[in-house]
């Protein structure tokens, strides 16, 4: 049984099996292993934060900087940086969409072999996914504790956009100017992977697209939903704070949060159907589709550049007290990144969780076939 084409830019992709002779050439030739791949997904934001700390400390003129304010609000340290509760209660949103559409964009155009174990599956799917409220469950509670009860409930209902600016719909309405773009990309990305995955025999990868489908259709319903609860009008859009929050997102989650997402979905694949990471090749397939997706969302992050053109962004940051003549870009993006530490925990296991949850679903009606 086969596998829906995977049309791409050179060629349409027919579903491997073993008549296929382009898979036992993939298979012989020398390429990216999965388990390279994941390393080299998780050494972008390794290698991320090792270049913001150091930047930090350069500029702090300190190697230790964990006491060290650095927050651009000029009331957190290092450490509080990294444990900012009450603003990531606020990015559980845009880590939910993230996820869905890591997942669903994998499941979308990835293989999926008759050895697949809907056990594993399930097994996987339950690990990751039941800790996710009781993670959820101490955050919020540690947001009280340390930020107090109403701050923790304004930022978790959405009603701050940062410190002193209220609004409703508050941080999430911020980041839809780069969570759309961002999530294009990250559907575009996670079916390369999936398309680019050398397929074992007897694909049957229909069954997972439809899962998948089913995923995106639920990140766009989860934000469309959202957005019209909390819609503030087309103009704030071009709220230059907006735009310039926007871009310095675009330059954190796709090299941070997303390669994360992308490294714990390979994993999952790899464990659940059998193929093992260390020796499973990748040969690079880019879906039409997929390249869409990216130029759509690089023009809507150049879209978002030409307005901010003519705008002094760093006359709009905040000035903490250790630094009154204002912070640089750069020290505005190295410091940005701890915040979402948080983020970065909660990703990988959702978006293989997710991941998991297709594959069970997917996988339970090839074996009983």
């Amino acid at each position: 049984m086969r596998g829906p084409v995977c049309p791409t830019v050179n060629s349409v992709r027919r579903s491997a099996d073993v008549d296929d002779p382009s898979a036992h050439d993939a298979a012989r030739s020398p390429r990216l292993t999965v388990r390279r791949l994941i390393g080299v997904l998780l050494a972008a934001p390794a290698l991320y934060g090792l270049a913001a700390y150091t930047y930090l400390a350069c500029w702090h003129g300190k190697p230790w900087l964990f006491s060290t304010l650095i927050h651009e609000n000029g009331r957190l340290t290092l450490t509080g940086s990294l444990f900012y509760f009450d603003h990531f209660l606020a990015c559980v949103p845009m880590i939910v969409l993230f996820a869905l559409c890591a997942a669903g964009g994998f499941a979308l155009t990835a293989p999926l072999s008759r050895n697949a174990s809907p056990q594993r599956a399930r097994y996987l799917m339950f690990i990751l996914l039941l800790p996710v409220p009781v993670f959820l469950g101490v955050a919020f509670v540690s947001s009280v504790r340390v930020a107090g009860w109403q701050r923790t409930l304004d930022y978790s209902l959405q009603s701050i956009e940062r410190d002193g600016v209220l609004s409703p719909g508050g941080s999430w309405n911020q980041l839809q100017l780069s969570n759309i773009p961002i999530a294009l990309g990250t559907m575009a990305i996670a079916g390369i992977f999936g398309c680019s995955w050398v397929a074992a025999r007897n694909q049957t990868s229909w069954r997972l697209a439809v899962r998948g489908l089913v995923l995106l259709a639920v990140a766009a319903a989860f934000a469309g939903g959202l957005s019209l609860l909390w819609w503030p009008g087309w103009t704030a859009f071009l709220n230059p704070r907006w735009l310039a929050h926007s871009v310095r997102e675009h330059a954190t989650y796709p090299l941070t949060a997303i390669p994360i997402a992308l490294a714990c979905i390979l994993a999952t694949h790899a464990y659940v159907t059998g193929q093992p990471a260390r020796s499973t090749p990748t040969a690079l397939r880019v879906p039409v589709v997929a390249l869409i997706l990216l130029c759509l969302a690089l023009a809507l992050l150049a879209a978002q550049l030409m307005i901010l053109r003519q705008t002094n962004v760093l006359a709009i940051a905040q000035r903490p007290p250790f630094a009154t003549d204002g912070l640089s870009v750069g020290y505005l993006l190295a410091s940005h990144v701890f915040e979402h530490f948080l983020d970065f925990v909660l990703i990988g296991p959702l978006s293989a969780g997710l991941y998991a949850l297709v594959l069970s679903l997917a996988t339970r009606p090839l074996r009983n076939a």
